[in-house]
């Protein structure tokens, strides 16, 4: 591997310092070393904040650095961490997630052998389910701007992205609370090339939607995701890749089939729950 070829590990986190050092574990047993890591705490109520300062501290963490904020969401703690970092690529870990311990080393290989890459996600595993993939190849799939406008493919703690990328799109919309890194990531699309590894790469601890997971407002989701195929279609003049009328509509049909879809899943999650609860 180049040697300047830094990678920036962004982990935000908010009230859960234990869980987080879950994932900074993860970080630092990575087979890629040449990382630095920034944790954000995004205005934590709690001591999480001198629970991962103690953890640093105690282990005599180097290129590890921890910075605390005023509460402001996800993406502007996400900004925060990039800001201060310095690496060519940015790779983005949430503080209930953790990686694989070749994660960044499958995909720095796949970003330096194909310098045109601008973004790069994976496979994942949700601890939860039963039926999830197990392949042990790490295969490229290449994936176009259009292509992702219609399927979501990976999850933010996959995705490798180069820093160029990230401040040519100007980062994360702080003002958006659903569905932001979905908008960052198909800009990001449409600008370079990218793709995903299709091996699970990272491991995920609860659904990521529904009764246990983190969206659990389904609506107010689909009516971000909508939202983004406005802006994407408002910034057809900056850009080649256009979204004609038509196209816009059907993504915005394809997004409500989704919504329908999630709703399915939630009720049939609960009800294998409530079902289960029953029989104990």
């Amino acid at each position: 591997m180049e040697k300047n070829d830094l990678v920036s590990v962004v982990i935000p986190y908010y009230n859960n310092g234990e869980i987080a050092i879950r994932a900074l574990k993860s970080a630092l047993n990575q087979t890629y070393k040449n990382i630095e890591i920034i944790l954000i705490d995004d205005g934590s109520s709690d001591n999480s904040f001198y629970a991962i300062e103690k953890f640093i501290e105690d282990n005599k963490l180097k290129d590890v650095i921890n910075i605390t904020q005023k509460n402001k969401g996800p993406s502007a703690a996400r900004n925060n961490g990039v800001k201060n970092g310095k690496g060519k690529y940015i790779a983005f870990l949430d503080s209930d997630d953790s990686w694989v311990e070749n994660k960044l080393e499958i995909q720095m290989k796949h970003l330096i052998s194909n310098r045109e890459l601008g973004i790069l996600g994976s496979d994942f595993t949700v601890l939860t389910r039963r039926n999830n993939k197990s392949l042990n190849k790490d295969i490229f799939k290449e994936i176009t701007f259009y292509q992702r406008l219609f399927k979501n493919y990976f999850h933010t703690s996959t995705v490798i992205i180069k820093r160029e990328v990230f401040d040519k799109i100007g980062g994360f919309n702080e003002e958006q609370r659903y569905a932001e890194d979905q908008l960052l990531f198909t800009k990001a699309f449409r600008i370079s090339k990218g793709g995903k590894i299709e091996m699970p790469l990272v491991n995920i601890y609860k659904e990521m939607y529904g009764e246990s997971g983190l969206s659990k407002n389904l609506k107010v989701l689909e009516k971000y995701e909508i939202n983004n195929f406005k802006i994407l279609r408002d910034e057809n003049s900056i850009n080649d890749k256009k979204i004609s009328l038509i196209l816009y509509y059907i993504a915005r049909i394809f997004s409500y089939l989704k919504y329908i879809r999630r709703i399915f899943i939630t009720k049939i999650r609960r009800f294998k729950i409530n079902s289960y609860g029953k029989s104990l």
